[in-house]
């Protein structure tokens, strides 16, 4: 490669980075065009990007993006996954790829600022998706308003159910 191309591959992808807060690294040898074109299509949907990327070329545009940590990481055949929607289901997603193609695999990746390996990848793959978690969430802060709820209405539904049961008693008793 001249070095007019290198540079211009390493301008495009630091560009292309600049707006990604966490990346994922794969390995990817093994794979056919279809199968990695299947791998991207189920990733566009997230808004991520697949990408295979030179190491030496990476790691350049790593370092201009603040993702110097993955040096370690790019050995052998590379591919990254980086911006999309949201890190955990771009790793769900990247997980159940490589569950049905064994040559597929993730190495680690770039997350809250720090080196990630594969399982704590897989970890945050394994969370709930957010919508869950925000109600899990809202459930929890609700449901101490709700015992209180329950709590201040009882005296007066217990005084509704005395008074019901006296004018039953007295309706009864006319009768």
């Amino acid at each position: 490669m001249a070095s007019e191309i290198k540079e211009k591959a390493v301008s495009e992808l630091s560009a292309d980075l600049k707006g990604s807060s966490y990346m994922v690294v794969t390995q990817y040898q093994g794979l056919t065009a279809g199968e990695f074109n299947a791998l991207r299509d189920s990733l566009r949907p997230l808004g991520a990007k697949y990408s295979v990327v030179k190491n030496r070329l990476a790691k350049i545009a790593f370092e201009a993006n603040g993702f110097g940590a993955l040096r370690d990481q790019m050995k052998g055949p590379t591919a990254i996954a980086y911006k999309g929607s949201d890190l955990a289901s771009l790793a769900k997603a990247l997980f159940k790829f490589g569950e049905t193609h064994p040559n597929f695999k993730v190495r680690g990746g770039f997350a809250f600022g720090n080196a990630t390996d594969a399982a704590s990848l897989k970890a945050i793959a394994n969370l709930p998706s957010k919508e869950v978690l925000i109600a899990t969430l809202m459930a929890r802060l609700l449901s101490p308003l709700t015992v209180l709820a329950a709590t201040m209405n009882e005296p007066l539904r217990s005084l509704h159910a005395s008074l019901s049961a006296v004018a039953k008693k007295k309706e009864s008793v006319a009768a």
